[in-house]
């Protein structure tokens, strides 16, 4: 994938960061909120862990969409079919120079090596004590004892465990554990079937049985995945070590809520005698480290039941967790460019499209605005709300702002070529404006920016709230190398307040630029746009076409972009918006 390593390394700073604040929480909230609260707290954590590795983009997802109704009722209105829209427009010239990834993917492979070997030597150390397990349990041997059956399979009534749990004994052990996804076992030393009085039998069988209340197997085998996953990143083993403490305080407070308050200074003698650490992943046991077992003491002396403003308040937590979690997602989506626009759809008229027969294979966007109706017909809004670079689409405001300079003119916007070889024969000639922006010549608007150097290109991008607003050093490359970003939404929103005059700038010279964007009149109205195609590596990665189509009595803003491993082209792009046009006329009202 490609920049995954680059990506993944900022989403642990996002990671480490929402473990800081867990951390915090957990300190703020301990007296205030249930352990269990406190321990369920951690599963939000947790999830978020796995979010950069899912095959999925969701950088789209907000939780005001979650919480709004984003899919709305198309827009209604008369609506006239164009008859016969073959050959609707001529599609403009589609140049463009390829850019190397460079030293990003050179950093890229070296941070995936990286992690790679680091993943898999933490993999090989738990299947080492996976293995470990295996070998106590083949050894371990059913409990027959029928006193001790009768307290276990009293415990499994008492606490309503309807799942089938077997009872073993073994030596390998010297404090019990719970253990098994699919086979849940208690296994018991032997010592303390020798040992301990009935009374204390059921206090360690209470407390193996609530593990498997709390599903602690599976939740123990997602946090091991997650330091496999996450090795290098001691935010995140420190996390996991402390959400291991407040598992067993949570069951601690689980078994508390069976006993009588007379037993529980009995269960904490009890947790004192099996104060010995259990050194297995895959298993989750009574006993602990004695720093741990001192906290859980602490615990069980100040341990009080739930009121319900208790309740409340930790209700109220939960739900704030799994806001900010929500919040978070987008940022974690390594499949994502990282950069989304926000776009409230909540006070807009918008209509979601279904074009995927049309796009087919590409991962992209349509967006049309119609400016009569003011509303808003999206094709995969996610897509639509990413910002990625613009390519050649960005030459129509280099275009206005050599205008607004006065680098050319509209009397007067030709430029000598300097006789330089250039990748194409369309480029080898003087251009003017049209065919400039006809043509897509690089080295016409490289000359414009040279001219304007990178600080007025930089407030231009500002002043215009183009995209990211960010211009990298390369004043030959910046609109390509993926330094501005902007998403389609954005694309549709800009041309429109240029079309219209709404830009800060002379009428006369956005007019020129309009003019140099005129592909032809159809059937449907009168078209312009302009194209977009970044190369990566020889390969194209990133079509657009952007433009509006105007009617009568009407105009339309679209903005088409697509991407894959290649073919994504600026063409592509434009076919892709001709073949909407066609199989989708209900989309334009044409009188």
């Amino acid at each position: 994938m490609q920049n995954f390593g680059i990506r993944f390394l900022i989403c642990n700073f996002i990671i480490s960061g929402l473990t800081i604040l867990m951390l915090a929480l957990r300190k703020l909230l301990r007296s205030r909120i249930s352990p269990q609260i406190i321990y369920r707290l951690w599963f939000f954590l947790l999830a978020a862990l796995f979010v950069p590795f899912l095959p999925v983009d969701l950088s789209g997802l907000s939780l005001t969409e979650l919480l709004c109704d984003t899919v709305r009722k198309s827009i209604g209105g008369a609506v006239a079919s164009a008859k016969d829209t073959s050959g609707v427009f001529s599609v403009p010239g589609d140049f463009a120079v390829s850019v190397s990834s460079g030293t990003s993917g050179g950093l890229n492979r070296i941070l995936l090596s990286a992690w790679a070997a680091g993943a898999a030597a933490a993999c090989g150390f738990l299947i080492f004590s996976w293995i470990r397990f295996r070998r106590i349990r083949r050894s371990a041997r059913t409990v027959e004892n029928p006193s001790v059956r009768k307290i276990f399979d009293s415990c499994k009534r008492e606490m309503n465990l309807q799942r089938q749990v077997e009872l073993y004994s073994t030596e390998a052990l010297k404090s019990p554990a719970a253990a098994g996804i699919f086979r849940p076992s208690v296994y018991l030393p032997v010592s303390v079937l020798s040992d301990f009085r009935k009374d204390s039998l059921r206090y360690v069988f209470l407390h193996e049985l609530q593990h498997f209340r709390q599903h602690d197997s599976v939740v123990n085998l997602l946090a091991e995945f997650g330091r496999i996953l996450y090795w290098f990143n001691p935010a995140v083993w420190y996390g996991m070590k402390k959400m291991r403490l407040d598992r067993e305080i949570a069951c601690d407070s689980a078994v508390l809520e069976i006993l009588k308050d007379w037993e529980y200074s009995g269960y904490g003698h009890t947790l004192l005698d099996l104060a010995e650490k259990v050194s297995f992943s895959f298993s989750s046991g009574l006993g602990g480290s004695s720093s741990q077992i001192r906290l859980r003491i602490l615990n069980i002396a100040g341990y009080r039941r739930d009121n319900r403003r208790r309740k409340c308040r930790g209700i109220l937590a939960y739900l704030l967790s799994a806001a900010l979690f929500l919040t978070c997602v987008p940022a974690l989506t390594v499949r994502g460019s990282g950069d989304i626009y926000s776009f409230d759809t909540g006070d807009k008229k918008v209509a979601a499209l279904e074009l995927s027969d049309i796009f087919r294979d590409f991962e992209g966007s349509f967006v049309l605005y119609d400016s009569a109706g003011k509303s808003w017909k999206i094709y995969n809004l996610a897509q639509a709300r990413k910002r990625v670079a613009p390519d050649s689409t960005y030459k129509i405001y280099a275009a206005l702002h050599g205008l607004e300079q006065g680098v050319i003119s509209p009397e007067n916007s030709e430029m000598e070529w300097d006789g330089g070889s250039c990748p194409f024969t369309e480029w080898e000639q003087d251009q003017d404006l049209a065919s400039a922006m006809r043509n897509s010549v690089n080295w016409y608007f490289q000359r414009i920016d040279a001219c304007l150097g990178t600080g007025s290109v930089r407030r231009f991008l500002k002043k215009i709230h183009y995209g990211n607003e960010t211009a990298g050093k390369d004043l030959a490359l910046y609109w390509t190398d993926s330094s501005l970003k902007i998403s389609p939404i954005e694309q549709v929103e800009l041309f429109q307040k240029l079309y219209e005059h709404r830009l800060p700038f002379a009428d006369e010279n956005m007019d020129a630029v309009i003019d140099a964007l005129y592909l032809g009149k159809t059937e449907a109205g009168t078209l312009y746009g302009k194209t977009g195609t970044g190369q990566v590596d020889h390969k194209n990665v990133n079509g657009w076409f952007t433009g509006c189509l105007e009617t009568s009595g009407n105009v339309y803003y679209f903005a088409v972009n697509i991407q894959s491993d290649s073919d994504a082209s600026g063409s592509r792009a434009a076919e892709i918006a001709e073949k909407i046009l066609k199989e989708t006329p209900d989309l334009f009202v044409i009188s």
